[in-house]
């Protein structure tokens, strides 16, 4: 339950009534419009103490938007979706979707509040982001759809606008420059990453524990890409392979990354301050590791099937957005085509005279 302002001045109470459903009360704007928010948020305080019934606050023209996404979001935490994954979905529906699209029953929406909302407070964002944001506000609405709480999906006919593809700067050398210049875990995050091609995240890489990951006898590591659901097995060089089961004596969490004997979730801003201390003139986000592993394993000639398993992603993927990179199939390519003209017999050394030059040019 909480007393908040919304963005017209109107203070509202969001509370859950005796079902479990989140519910709403709005109040006018000003001194007293607050103290009767206050109020009534006391009173539903008290309710639940007791252990008596909560208010329910019917809505006759239906469903509203921050019912839509709260049955969303208790779907997905029953489907086992990441605690924080939940929390930052939240947020984000919290601080900008609910406040503007919950004024008015959820099919009274249409796709042009929802473009003019992502207008005026996401315009600034790259579009891969905008796309992933009314993606998640398409899918609560079709969420609505299927559990017949709406007729229609406003955005049914919406299409993702198009993506600039995003070309990585980052090579071997200033990534090399980059881990002196990092932290201790950076450093080691870094090099943890090179070896495993783990997507970066808490669910992938920063999710690798030395007891139910790492494989000593058979040299590697069983990783799990959550992103297609799949294992994959990783074999590793004997230097790094030391360098884990030393880190395995010291690390507390029982993960391969760590800081100060935690866990680690994200690195990002360590990772922007050690490309600047590294005198980089561009910068670096993880993601840009696990795309360089994959450039330099195909420049190196590794089979296009073995990276995309490898990295937990298709094939199609890996030919559509990084073997177009890859120098070594070209050049073994080029040097298996056959020569067009048939080389000509030797002749004796002699000047072409300026006459015979002249009927090559006929």
């Amino acid at each position: 339950m909480s007393v908040h302002e919304k963005k017209d001045g109107r203070w509202q109470v969001n509370f859950r009534d005796e079902n479990g459903k989140v519910r709403s009360k709005t109040f006018p704007a000003g001194k007293e419009g607050k103290k009767q928010a206050k109020t009534f948020d006391f009173e539903v305080k008290a309710l639940k103490t007791q252990g008596k019934q909560l208010p329910v606050i019917t809505r006759q023209e239906g469903i509203y938007f921050d019912e839509l996404a709260q049955l969303w979001l208790n779907e997905k935490k029953a489907q086992g979706r990441a605690i924080r994954w939940l929390k930052e979905m939240a947020d984000l529906l919290n601080k900008n979707f609910i406040p503007n699209l919950a004024s008015k029953p959820a099919q009274q929406i249409t796709q042009a509040d929802i473009m003019a909302l992502i207008g005026a407070n996401y315009a600034n964002n790259a579009q891969a982001t905008r796309n992933r944001y009314i993606g998640y506000v398409k899918a609560i609405f079709e969420h609505g759809v299927e559990h017949g709480h709406l007729e229609k999906n406003p955005l049914l006919r919406w299409k993702k606008g198009k993506e600039a593809p995003r070309r990585s700067r980052l090579s071997l050398d200033d990534l090399r420059k980059i881990q002196k210049a990092a932290p201790n875990h950076l450093a080691w995050a870094l090099e943890v990453a090179w070896n495993v091609p783990c997507r970066p995240g808490p669910s992938d890489l920063f999710a690798l524990r030395f007891d139910t990951h790492v494989d000593y006898d058979k040299g590697g590591l069983n990783v799990y890409h959550s992103k297609v659901k799949r294992w994959a097995w990783i074999p590793c060089d004997d230097g790094f392979m030391r360098s884990v089961f030393l880190r395995q004596q010291v690390h507390a969490s029982g993960c391969l990354i760590e800081y100060k004997g935690s866990p680690v979730l994200k690195v990002a801003k360590a990772l922007r301050t050690a490309g600047k201390r590294a005198g980089l003139p561009y910068e670096v986000c993880f993601y840009d590791v696990r795309h360089l592993w994959i450039t330099t394993m195909l420049d190196a000639g590794a089979s296009a099937a073995a990276v995309a398993e490898m990295a937990g992603t298709s094939l199609e993927m890996i030919m559509a957005n990084y073997y177009e990179i890859n120098r070594s199939e070209k050049d073994r390519a080029v040097g298996l085509l056959p020569k067009l003209e048939q080389e000509r017999p030797e002749r004796d050394n002699k000047i072409v005279t300026i006459k015979a030059a002249a009927r090559y040019k006929q």
